[in-house]
């Protein structure tokens, strides 16, 4: 009689599967949670992240979110705009000043377009290369040494006329000569060839914003760099290969 009534106690309560099946619900639902937990990215990580991908994937313009992704060009052998480590490495090198809000960055078809506020890289009126911006044109020159790719820099401006005791003539001329001398030290600094640097003025011919506020022109006082290419490559247009 014993026996049974111990027997009976031993197989009271819940069976022994359900212990293990319990820690599995439990170890899966930490899971859950942690995942939950790494998507509340920090924005503008984000949005490097995102701008250095979406475009070595084949995704090369926006689209309205409620619109699913549509690929313009699919990925080759070889990229119709700079390769994805470029980009990464980019991004990576300019961090801080793109986290200041003092750099920005597009992916087009052409390439990589990083622009660079006025006011940080040359005093009003001036072509002298401030200390803050060779910094950056440092970690730049250092993202695409010994990379296949060539960089055009380009001077741009506001509307608004040089006084007429300004060292320059012109929008023109400030415009051509500060990108001539960033140029110059990249090169020197550098090592780049010819092939790989050019330069380029374009006064107030390209704004980005209205030059008509305060902001706008601050906006359109601008240094830009495009990095592309050296050789041109193949790409795929749908299912028909284009030699470009």
């Amino acid at each position: 009689m014993a026996e049974e009534v111990k027997k009976d106690k031993e197989e009271g309560g819940a069976p022994k599967w359900m212990t293990t099946f319990a820690d599995l619900m439990s170890l899966l639902m930490c899971f859950f949670v942690l995942l939950l937990s790494f998507s509340e990215m920090d924005r503008q990580k984000f949005k490097q992240v995102a701008g250095s991908m979406e475009k070595a994937f084949g995704v090369q313009k926006d689209v309205p979110v409620k619109d699913s992704i549509r690929g313009m060009e699919m990925v080759s052998p070889e990229f119709s705009t700079i390769p994805l480590q470029v980009q990464v490495t980019v991004m990576e090198n300019l961090a801080e000043e793109i986290e200041e809000e003092i750099v920005e960055t597009e992916f087009t078809p052409e390439g990589l377009i990083i622009r660079v506020e006025g006011g940080v890289a040359f005093d009003s009126g001036k072509a002298e290369i401030k200390d803050r911006f060779k910094t950056l044109l440092d970690n730049l020159g250092k993202s695409i040494a010994g990379q296949d790719v060539k960089m055009i820099v380009s001077g741009h401006t506001d509307n608004v006329p040089l006084m007429k005791d300004a060292e320059f003539s012109s929008n023109w001329s400030l415009s051509a000569v500060r990108a001539v001398k960033v140029v110059e030290y990249l090169a020197d600094r550098f090592k780049f060839s010819p092939q790989k640097l050019s330069a380029a003025g374009f006064a107030d011919g390209e704004p980005v914003a209205d030059n008509a506020t305060e902001k706008g022109r601050a906006k359109n006082r601008r240094v830009e760099f495009k990095i592309k290419p050296l050789k041109k490559g193949i790409v795929f247009n749908g299912i028909q290969s284009i030699e470009e």
